[in-house]
């Protein structure tokens, strides 16, 4: 007989027919969604496989070292997410222009979600204990005159969102192509009007439908109601913190006066002309 295993939905007997896989999943996710999870979970896995978030590497010597190597770790994070969703039909089959803006204006709220991720696991994208997040992210912040305040309240989101992912990456990689189609996320009032927001928000619906059945699955009906109140909660929390970090960054690198050393991307998500 053809086993499933119950702690991961989506790993199924490559030996199964497409019939009795329908059996298997009728109680539980569609075919379609199934597929879908699948999708998204073996693009993130392709490009981040071979990669090490080498916290290391920031330069605690000085406020200006520190600047300058934290933005070379943000632009190779950054590259990643944007090679990840290309793999994203929807993403890819939107207004070209809408895509430079989703990209522009909410990536920087979505690499804060990396630090969620341990790439040097051996599964290369489980995700950290709460207790292992790296406090170089509190280090640097403290370095760059921020108020102890601001590094707390940054981790203390982060291990709200862990505990309610209870250690499922699949819940984090739906959860950031969902904020990457989300029209305000950066909260920045010059951010312009997309060409095509039908597709961009219909787009979005299909994650957040595809979240909702999966924790459904995963969870029931209850408790994935419950997730999704607590997940609005973090959401805006995300935005909050994260547009505090990014004004205190743009004006750290604005104030240095080495703009030219901070790679075009990171100008650009920083909107320094």
């Amino acid at each position: 007989m053809t086993t499933v295993n119950q702690d991961d939905p989506l790993t199924i007997d490559e030996n199964i027919d497409i019939k009795e896989m329908e059996e298997i999943l009728f109680e539980t996710l569609s075919v379609d969604d199934w597929l879908a999870v699948e999708n998204v979970r073996t693009a993130f896995l392709s490009v981040f496989q071979k990669f090490r978030m080498n916290y290391s590497s920031v330069d605690l010597s000085n406020p200006l070292s520190s600047l300058i190597t934290w933005s070379q770790c943000f632009n190779e994070v950054a590259l990643r997410f944007i090679e990840f969703y290309r793999h994203i039909d929807e993403f890819e089959h939107i207004n070209a222009d809408d895509r430079f803006t989703l990209i522009k204006y909410n990536l920087f709220s979505i690499y804060s979600l990396s630090e969620c991720f341990n790439f040097e696991s051996n599964d290369n994208y489980c995700l950290y204990n709460e207790n292992e997040i790296p406090e170089q992210h509190v280090q640097t912040l403290t370095l760059w005159g921020a108020p102890n305040t601001m590094g707390e309240s940054i981790m203390k989101v982060l291990v709200l969102l862990l505990r309610l992912s209870e250690g499922d990456p699949t819940f984090l990689i739906l959860l950031m192509i969902i904020l990457i189609f989300t029209q305000g996320l950066s909260m920045n009032e010059r951010e312009p009007p997309l060409n095509n927001p039908l597709s961009v928000s219909q787009a979005q619906i299909h994650y957040t439908t595809l979240l909702w059945n999966y924790l459904i699955n995963k969870r029931g009906e209850l408790k994935a109601t419950e997730q999704f109140i607590q997940l609005t909660n973090i959401i805006l929390r995300i935005q909050s913190e994260t547009k505090k970090f990014q004004d205190l960054f743009r004006l750290q690198i604005s104030a240095s006066d080495n703009v030219d050393q901070i790679s075009p991307l990171l100008q650009s998500v920083l909107h320094i002309s």
